[in-house]
């Protein structure tokens, strides 16, 4: 490797060669470099970089740009280092071919892991030593030179939690080893720099006692219990609590490091430990893009990141649309908030294989698995798991995405009472009472804008075809709802029929089973099977009415209902985002809503009602 290139990012971004510092002094090399080093081992396109350059502003001929960046940035590293394949072009984008080795952020994930190993193995010594080894890469904060907003924002905070969390584990293992002086070097710039994180405090007052200072331990205490009040309005968590009680028990020497929360007596460090967390890392692979759902996305994380009113957990419930891809921007927010939920993302499914709804003692006693604990060992009592499982988040910060609910039932038992955890949850319909009595925020996530589906459709297909073919890229578009999950599907069959135009395939489309063709059909059955009977007549009624939208005395007329009933079905189908109310009592049944109700009611015999096929008013 002496002949290697190496790259730094944790610090200033820094290229180094037979010895000697590679200057770059462009900021949008050095910021393309960073991209690239972020996302090692994968093509990162040229729609990727725009965005992440501009921030999802870019200037005109914004591709144009990127290509003269990179090529600067080719040549820069060819002149200074004489070799010209460190940044390959492929079909996908651009590849920076470099070992994991060369690049220190690489590097310093590896240490850390090496470090867990260490300790899940008890080989404490070891693992000190390549946590050391791992934080002795760190030169400052993360890309601090790098002018680029967008990874200011999303990746330098994400690497800085990485960071922390490598000194707490250090801490943790020195404790362990007896060393509390070398925990303590460690813990006074850790709590000065995020006063609010618990378990720094935690340790710090533990290694002052171990060191002789009980005094400045119950007062390290008390410091930390009035921050927490002045800044958050919460009382100490269940680790704080227990360590100070170990100080003024005088027993602070022989309890087990990390705190267990295990009721009985103290135990000492030669015993073994009998609860353990998993730190679950259960979140499915993202999605290479979302196209259009930027600020969803941002928004979200801003969320579950904002701190919380006092007393209460982060929630935030994605809602919408079937088939808008809930799912896969709650993946793609747990990855990007990895870092700060440090002890573990649990991701649930609340529906069966089936599509029908998992019950809470299910979904409890999976949870509690995911933690690491022994559901076996707890009362088969709803009540009482749901206890059991908030013990367990105390004190802890975890991330759960629960997928797919179906009603509030479900989601209440599973909530964490500590506010350092916080849940993203996706819904089929809306959960009012997550948000009554529990402070849930609701995002709403409905098709994509037309030019974001011909986007994504050109992410697939690459941005020739579509050109090649602009108004039938719409149209195929406008076929798949505008919806990211059936386009990618289109696009997919697509990409594998190289010789198939655009225009024959929307045909093709428009002629067969749409739904089915994009695999969206059990999607909407599963929303539509969830419904009470009579909003799904009114569903399949508006679906085989002559227009697109209706008010509510023509839906009345239509089904042969009386106003008050037609309006409270009307709400079931709102609230299940099949049906849009764009103004007061005024319904629109569109996209691939509008053809599944349809073939629902060709299927089940509905007709539309003669007297409004005569009196129907033009769509407002």
């Amino acid at each position: 490797m002496t002949d290697a290139v190496t790259f730094g990012l944790l610090g200033a971004l820094e290229i180094h060669h037979a010895g000697r510092r590679i200057a770059l002094r462009a900021g949008r090399q050095r910021a393309v470099l960073a991209l690239m080093l972020l996302q090692p081992h994968q093509d990162v396109t040229v729609e990727s970089l725009i965005k992440r350059l501009w921030d999802g502003e870019p200037p005109d001929g914004g591709r144009n740009t990127v290509q003269a960046y990179v090529a600067r940035l080719r040549r820069a590293l060819r002149e200074a280092t004489g070799q010209d394949d460190l940044i390959r072009t492929g079909p996908g984008g651009y590849t920076l071919a470099v070992a994991d080795e060369q690049v220190d952020l690489a590097r310093f994930r590896a240490l850390a892991a090496a470090g867990e190993r260490g300790i899940g193995r008890g080989e404490l010594p070891t693992a000190a030593g390549a946590l050391r080894a791992a934080l002795d890469l760190w030169r400052g904060a993360a890309l601090q030179d790098v002018p680029c907003e967008s990874l200011q924002r999303d990746e330098a905070p994400a690497l800085e939690d990485e960071r922390l969390h490598a000194v707490e584990r250090l801490c943790d293992t020195e404790l362990l080893l007896g060393r509390p002086a070398a925990a303590l070097a460690l813990l006074r710039p850790l709590v000065a720099e995020r006063p609010l994180r618990e378990r720094p405090w935690c340790q710090l007052i533990t290694a002052l006692y171990r060191c002789g200072r009980r005094a400045e331990a119950l007062t390290a205490y008390h410091d930390i219990a009035r921050v927490l009040y002045t800044e958050l309005g919460v009382e100490p968590g269940p680790d704080l609590r227990e360590v100070h009680q170990s100080v003024l028990d005088d027993v602070a020497g022989d309890v087990v490091w990390p705190p267990q929360r295990e009721r009985g007596p103290a135990r000492t460090l030669a015993e073994p430990r009998r609860e353990v967390w998993a730190e679950p890392r259960q979140l499915p692979a993202s999605p290479p893009e979302l196209a259009g759902r930027d600020n969803a996305v941002q928004e979200t994380a801003r969320l579950l990141t904002s701190p919380p009113t006092p007393g209460s957990v982060p929630v935030v419930v994605l809602t919408g649309t079937p088939g808008a891809g809930k799912t896969a921007l709650a993946v793609t927010v747990g990855h990007r908030l990895a870092a700060r939920f440090p002890d573990g993302q649990i991701f649930l499914p609340l529906t069966s294989a089936d599509g029908s709804a998992r019950g809470p003692g299910v979904l409890l006693t999976d949870a509690l698995r995911s933690t690491g604990a022994d559901p076996e060992g707890v009362s088969r009592c709803p009540q009482a798991r749901a206890a059991a499982l908030r013990d367990r988040f105390a004190g802890r910060r975890v991330l759960l995405v629960l997928d797919d609910a179906t009603d509030a039932e479900q989601i209440l038992p599973l909530l964490p009472g500590d506010a350092g955890c916080a849940a993203l949850v996706t819904a089929r319909t809306e959960l009012p009472a997550l948000t009554a009595f529990h402070g849930a925020r609701r995002l709403v996530l409905d098709a994509l804008d037309p030019p974001a589906a011909v986007e994504l459709l050109a992410r697939i297909l690459g941005p020739d075809r579509i050109a090649a073919e602009p108004l039938a890229a719409a149209e195929l578009a406008a076929l798949c709802g505008h919806l990211p999950p059936a386009l990618c599907v289109a696009a997919a069959s697509l990409a594998g029929r190289r010789f198939t135009s655009l225009t024959s395939y929307v045909t093709e489309l428009r002629a067969g089973d749409r739904l089915t063709l994009l695999y969206l059909r059990d999607t909407f059955d599963r929303v539509y099977g969830a419904l009470p009977g009579p909003a799904r007549r009114l569903y399949r009624l508006l679906g085989a009415a002559p227009d697109e939208e209706l008010d509510i005395p023509e839906a009345a007329d239509l089904a042969g209902w009386p106003l008050q009933e037609t309006a409270a079905c009307a709400q079931h189908l709102i609230a299940a985002h099949l049906v849009a109310e764009d103004a007061p009592d005024r319904l629109r049944l569109s996209g691939l809503a509008r053809v599944h109700a349809a073939d629902r009611a060709c299927a089940e015999g509905d007709l539309a009602a003669p007297a409004l096929a005569m009196t129907h008013r033009p769509a407002r």
